[in-house]
């Protein structure tokens, strides 16, 4: 009753209808859903209880899926997915990048001021450039990409806002988890870099102050994606 290969190719049936193998229901899933709500048991309850059981959310719903689509005699509408994983990869693709143009132009500017601050007097040619020669460029990158970036964030924060089920969004996921990836890397290497001047002797206050701005910079990064991956009622 539940599903049976058809003889011609990867699809399944459930009481007529064709489902994919991709949505196909964890039959040991779909069989507990049944018996739990001939019993009365409320939809909220079944999530919850298969997700302490380590179940994840996405295979509960597609067994509730199925069980509504036999009780009601119908599928349960899906939307296709093509679009909005395009719109996704382009809104998160573009945050991420102005976020990484402006930050890091942010942290040019800010070693070109501690560099004149302490200036290195093996460097005289650096210090004959103008201030505002020096950082004009990085100026610039900051003004354009910074309103950029706060005008796609507030675009994502208002969708998320409206439909909390593109938290679950595999091309949000894995874009913020590899922006993630990639500001740990760039915090342990400050580390690294801290630590090993420390240990030959070489810390300046210009190196601490450098170390500083990218330690800053990148444990900023990595809290935003942090602080920004799961919606707001499930982080800890």
């Amino acid at each position: 009753m539940l599903a049976s290969k058809q003889a011609g190719g990867g699809q399944h049936t459930t009481n007529g209808r064709h489902m994919s193998t991709r949505t196909m229901p964890n039959p040991e899933l779909l069989e507990f859903v049944r018996a739990a709500k001939q019993h009365g048991v409320n939809d909220e309850f079944i999530v919850s209880l298969l997700g302490d059981r380590g179940w994840s959310e996405r295979r509960v719903y597609a067994a509730l899926s199925a069980y509504y689509a036999d009780v009601l005699g119908m599928p349960v509408p899906a939307r296709s997915g093509q679009v909005e994983n395009a719109r996704d990869a382009f809104y998160y693709l573009l945050n991420f990048i102005t976020l990484g143009f402006w930050t890091v132009a942010l942290g040019q500017v800010f070693y070109i001021l501690i560099a004149r601050a302490f200036p290195d007097a093996t460097q005289r040619q650096y210090y004959a450039e103008s201030l505002r020669d020096q950082i004009s460029w990085q100026v610039a990158v900051v003004v354009i990409s910074f309103p950029v970036f706060v005008f796609v964030h507030t675009l994502i924060r208002r969708e998320l806002s409206s439909r909390p089920d593109l938290y679950d969004s595999g091309v949000r996921r894995w874009l913020t988890y590899l922006a993630l990836v990639i500001a740990a890397i760039v915090v342990l290497a400050d580390g690294v870099w801290f630590i090993s001047a420390l240990l030959r002797g070489e810390l300046t206050v210009r190196f601490v102050l450098d170390s500083l701005v990218l330690l800053v910079l990148g444990g900023g990064v990595f809290l935003y994606y942090l602080n920004t991956i799961d919606a707001p009622a499930t982080q800890s």
